[in-house]
This record gives structure tokens, sequence and C-alpha cells, in this order.
């Protein structure tokens, strides 16, 4: 099988020396500081019991440091626990879960059968998932048991050992947790002994320089020395009371921690690895080896179709860069089989159009003389025109006057004839008596037709306007009278 690929959390599991030095310095330093800080409050206080117990004797101040350390780590152990529970409450179990096949919507069946049934591969995505959260969470107890149950299912296509993996880290991190604890049982056990070694020191001295030769002060000596010796012992036995008393609900909440993260760890696993119960049924087993089966053609299939549609577009690449090649081959090869014909025809369209061009100002400029002298001969007809129109005028005026004139003589020579008229038809009637000749009754008949014809002839010559050629038609008209009158006579 594989191995897994490193992620960043590798780095994470175990910390560097000089933390791990750091770490386990700074119990020791808060501890002594807070020694310090004690003494100088006593020794501003001044007050006789506590000068008695913390200052009566060496042993005194080294049993108040070894408490004052032991109080330090027991608080670094609180904080740090109540962290770690403050940090399991906040975390949900979406948050440390991986995402599920339907929200990643980029796997293939493959992937996702395989996540569904590979413990490996899925603890490995497990853990590539777990990289992404941030440092402060990375280092945080459940997560860090998590990504180490993760490492070693990485290893493993099944889920048989993960009960036996996690009961190991469970023991082990139970077995660190009571070992963290052992200065502090070192402590509670040292200073009872340092109380003893006080008490043992102070009767010693108080024995050696016990003198007897005064009976009274060896008394009192021997009192006050017995009391010195005593108070270790008993400041010993109150600090290593008062220690153990405050270790216990810090141990509690130690594995009250353990017990909450093995529960969580637990209840994770098992729903974010695939499980094996279907290993003893057999058609749970043959139906899951189907569905690999059926998942596996179909990745192949997609993975076929995959590379025919690669296969495609590259061969359309490649025909789509032959064809733009042969387009570009073909367009300069009839470039420059086209360029010294088409430069020919150019020139010639050119000279073409040069003598176009003068033709078109040859023509423009006999047009325009054309014009000029159709102009003229136009201004000339103009000016005959107007000629001919003023010498018509004068010569309508003067027909005008000539038919007035003639008008002027049909009518003198309708009277005359009237006259002419009457005297005969008077002459006549006076002669019809006396005899009647037939050429005068011809004579006189004539005549009358005559007058006939001038008088229906001369009021529609007179009702007409006049034209050039009434004139002439009068002048006939009066020379028929004449004739007819002639003939009458």
């Amino acid at each position: 099988m594989t191995q897994p690929p490193e992620t960043p959390d590798a780095s994470l599991r175990a910390d560097s020396p000089s933390k791990v030095l750091v770490g386990k310095l700074t119990p020791l330093v808060l501890g002594l500081a807070g020694c310090g800080v004690f003494y100088a409050i006593v020794l501003t206080v001044n007050w006789a019991p506590l000068n008695r117990y913390f200052t009566g004797h060496p042993v005194s101040i080294a049993a108040t440091t070894l408490f004052s350390v032991a109080l330090a780590i027991l608080a670094m152990m609180s904080l740090r626990t109540a962290s770690q529970q403050r940090t399991l409450r906040l975390l949900r179990d979406s948050d440390l879960l991986p995402p599920s096949s339907d929200e990643d919507s980029l796997e293939s069946p493959a992937q996702r059968w395989r996540t569904e049934n590979d413990a490996g591969h899925a603890a490995r995505l497990w853990r590539a998932t777990l990289s992404r959260l941030p440092v402060s969470t990375r280092r945080s107890a459940v997560v860090r048991r998590l990504d180490e149950v993760l490492t070693r299912q990485s290893y493993r296509s099944t889920t048989g050992e993960l009960p036996e993996d996690l009961r190991e880290l469970s023991v082990r991190d139970a077995d660190a947790a009571h070992d963290s604890l052992g200065l502090i049982r070192i402590i509670v056990w040292a200073i009872p002994m340092l109380g003893f070694l006080g008490t043992v020191i102070g009767i010693t001295q108080t024995l050696g320089g016990l003198d007897f030769s005064d009976g009274t002060a060896a008394v009192d000596r021997l009192k006050s020395g017995l009391y010195v010796a005593f108070d270790t012992t008993a400041l010993g036995l109150v600090l290593s009371v008062v220690a153990i008393f405050l270790q216990f609900p810090v141990e509690r909440a130690m594995q009250s921690l353990i017990v909450e993260i093995d529960e969580r760890v637990r209840n994770l696993v098992s729903i974010g690895l695939p499980s094996d119960e279907s290993a003893d049924d057999q058609t749970a087993m043959i139906t899951r080896l189907c569905s690999g089966i059926e998942t596996a053609v179909a990745e192949s299939l997609a993975t076929q179709a995959k590379l025919w549609r690669e296969t495609i577009e590259e061969a359309q690449d490649a025909w789509r860069s032959q064809q733009t090649e042969g387009a570009e081959q073909f367009r300069q090869l009839l470039q420059s089989a086209m360029k010294p014909a088409l430069t020919h025809h150019a020139d010639r369209i050119d000279a073409s159009i040069g003598r176009l061009d003068n033709a078109a100002n040859s023509v423009g400029n006999a047009l325009r003389e054309q014009t000029a002298a159709w102009r003229a001969a136009v201004q000339e007809t103009t000016s005959e025109v107007h000629t001919h129109r003023r010498t018509l005028l004068t010569h309508t005026e003067a027909m005008t006057t000539l038919a007035s004139r003639q008008s002027d003589q049909d009518s003198s020579l309708r009277d005359a004839l009237k006259l002419v008229v009457a005297d005969r038809q008077s002459d006549d009637q006076a002669d019809s008596a006396a005899s009647f000749d037939p050429a005068v009754t011809q004579a006189m008949t004539v005549l009358a037709r005559a007058v006939d014809v001038l008088s229906s002839r001369l009021p529609a010559s007179m009702e007409q306007p006049l034209a050039p050629t009434q004139p002439e038609q009068r002048v006939r008209a009066a020379d028929a009278a004449d004739s007819n009158v002639g003939r009458a006579a």
C-alpha cells in the first residue's frame, strides 16, 4: 500500500525541543517568582505566626518554595485543561468531519466509491481536510488525537484495527496525563520529608547545644528548639495536604478531558470512515464488489471518453492549424502569382484613367464652349424674337387701323347701296305702270343678293377679333361686292 503524503500536521504532532524545555521551565520560573512575592509580603507584614512558620528555618523556606512550584504547575495544568475543554466544546462535528460526496461535485464516481469503501483513502482525504484548519485548532488535543488515528488508518484499507488504535491512544494519553503529575507527587512526598528533616535538624541542634548547668534556662532552650523543629514538620504536612487536595480536581479534569476526547474521536471516526460490517455478510460483500466494478467501468468509460475527446480536440487543432497554414500558403502563392498581373492591370487602369481624365477635360471644355455658344445664340435669338415681336405688334396695330378703316368704308358702301336700292325701288314703282323691263328686273335681283351677302358678312366680320388675315378677307369681300355690283349694273 502506498504511503500517505506528508501534511503540515506532521510537524504539529511533536513540539520542538526548545518549546518542550520552555514548557517545563515556565512553571518552575512562575513558582519561584510566586514564592519570592509571597516572602516579600511576609517580610512586609511582619506577622509573628508567618515569621515563625515560613521564615523560622531554612527547611521551611525550601518546603514553601517546593509548594509554590507545585502550585504553579497545577495552575498551568488547570489552565491548559480548561482551554482544551473549551476548544472541544466550541469545535463542531461539521468542522472536523470531511466534506461529504454530495458537496464535492468534482469527485469522479471511482473516487467517490473509493472514499465510501476504502478506509485508508478516506483517512488520507480527512487528514488533508484537517490540515486546512487554523493552526490553533490543529494544536488542540482532539484534533491531534484524530490526526494520529487517521495517520495510523491511512496505511490500512479496512477499519478492523481501528478500535485497538483508539484504546491504545486512550491509554497512552491517560498514562501521559498521569505522568505529567509525577513532579507534583514528588513534591507532595518531598514536602513532609523536608519537614521531618527540619525536625531532625532542629532536635539535633537543640540536643547538641543543651547545657544543664542552668536547669531552668536549659529547659527553655530545649522547648524553643523543639518548637522550631516540629514547626517544619507541621508546615510540611499542611503544605503536602493542601497540594494533594489541589492536585485532585486537576487530575479529575484531565481524566474527564481524556474521556471526552475518546468519545468524540470514536464518534467522529465512526461517522467519517467506512465500516467493515459487510465483511461478514456475503450478499453485502457481493453487492459492494458489483458496485465497485460498476464504478470502475463507469470511470473507465469516462476516462476513455475524455481521452477520445482530447484526441479529437487535438486532431481538430492540428487540422485547424494545417488548414490555416494551407490557407496562408495558398494566399501567398496566389498573391505572388497575381501580383505582376494585378500590377500591370493597375498600371493600365491608371493610364486609362489618365486618358479618360484628359478626354473628360476636353469634353468638358468643348461642352463649356458649346454652352457659351448656345448661350450667345439663345441671347441673339431672344433679341431677334423681341425685335420680331415689336415688328408684329407694329403690324398688328397697322392691320387694326386698316380693318377699322375698311369697316368704315363698308358702312359707307352699305349706306350707298341702300340709297341706290331705295332709288331703284322708287323708280321701279314709278315706271312699273309704264313698262316692265326684264333686264332691269334681273339686275335689281342681283344687286339685292349682293346686298344680302354683304349684310350677312359685314356683321360677322365686325364681331370677330381682328387678326392679321382679317383685313385681307375684308378686302377680298369688298372686291367681291364691287364685282357683284358691277355685274348687277
